[in-house]
């Protein structure tokens, strides 16, 4: 099992393509923008609202095989409301070295500029929420004609429009949006021919919007399959705007945990945004505080 990343924006995103819905496209464009073109160094944005996919995207770009083909280094970037010059560098200058042992703090962005230099590398900052964040950046990226390429995702068109011209993200269309809830609530079950109306009902109230799509698939995959308890929730959901959508669907997920996992989620919370807690850690956290048992094989137990 891999880190958490305390990262909203990425809780649906899958490595596995079965799971990965509506962004063909959109992933070969930006590949496109990113390996052909000038070879000065170039940002590319991709904007849209919370849980429309973008970091999902970003993600699929950023580990498509072409990439590690075309670009000598490549560094992944969360970054916060508030963020920290030194702490970004230092997360971009581990994945560029592998290490940051015996850096020093102040040293750490001019490191990586040298570190940069004269290489062709690709950058993603993910979730950027303000200008003067890349303006703080920026230099610590080379600007030498090699290609080099800076992916940068954010919810903020005016944020991205200062740095290149942004790459809008769409929503899903229906028949996508099935697709997707299809793949989540019944994996590689057939559908049962008595829900398909009303699980497209379900799947096209839920306006696009991936997050949203797969909150809904959690909750309706607990419910019986029965044609008047899905058109029941597919009508609930029609009342509805996006933002309450996405609200009411996060509470509804949580409401459906156990109260065991309710604590565990909680307990996640102490943590600062965007932080990466190894597993191993998290769990002897919990089982110092009794939310999950105490047993030796740490290995199973994750």
């Amino acid at each position: 099992m891999e880190n958490i990343k305390l990262t909203t924006s990425r809780c649906y995103f899958s490595s596995n393509d079965e799971e990965f819905v509506g962004f063909k496209e959109d992933v070969e464009q930006i590949i496109q923008k990113l390996t052909k073109g000038t070879k000065e160094r170039k940002v590319i944005s991709i904007v849209g609202m919370a849980g429309l996919g973008k970091t999902t995207l970003a993600k699929k770009v950023f580990t498509h095989p072409s990439m590690d083909k075309h670009f000598d280094v490549q560094a992944w970037c969360s970054i916060s409301k508030e963020y920290n010059l030194r702490k970004m560098c230092s997360e971009i200058l581990k994945q560029v070295l592998g290490s940051v042992d015996g850096i020093r703090n102040e040293d750490m962005p001019d490191k990586l500029r040298k570190s940069l230099m004269n290489k062709r590398y690709l950058i993603v900052l993910d979730d950027m929420w303000n200008y003067e964040a890349w303006e703080d950046l920026q230099s610590c990226f080379p600007c030498v004609e090699r290609g080099s390429r800076i992916m940068i995702t954010t919810r903020i068109q005016e944020v991205a429009i200062k740095m290149s011209d942004p790459y809008l993200l769409r929503f899903l269309t229906e028949n996508e949006s099935w697709e997707l809830l299809q793949k989540k609530v019944f994996k590689r079950e057939g559908v049962p021919l008595e829900l398909e109306k009303a699980g497209f009902e379900v799947a096209r109230n839920c306006k696009g919007l991936p997050l949203v799509i797969v909150l809904n698939a959690g909750i309706i995959a607990q419910k019986e399959r029965r044609v008047s308890v899905w058109e029941e929730f597919a009508k609930d959901l029609s009342s509805l705007g996006l933002e309450e959508q996405s609200r009411k669907a996060v509470q509804s997920s949580y409401d459906y945990l156990r109260d065991h996992l309710k604590h565990c989620l909680l307990y996640i919370g102490y943590f600062p945004e965007d932080y990466n807690i190894p597993v191993s850690d998290l769990l002897k956290l919990w089982i110092a505080e009794e939310l999950v048992p105490n047993i030796n094989d740490t290995e199973n137990l994750e």
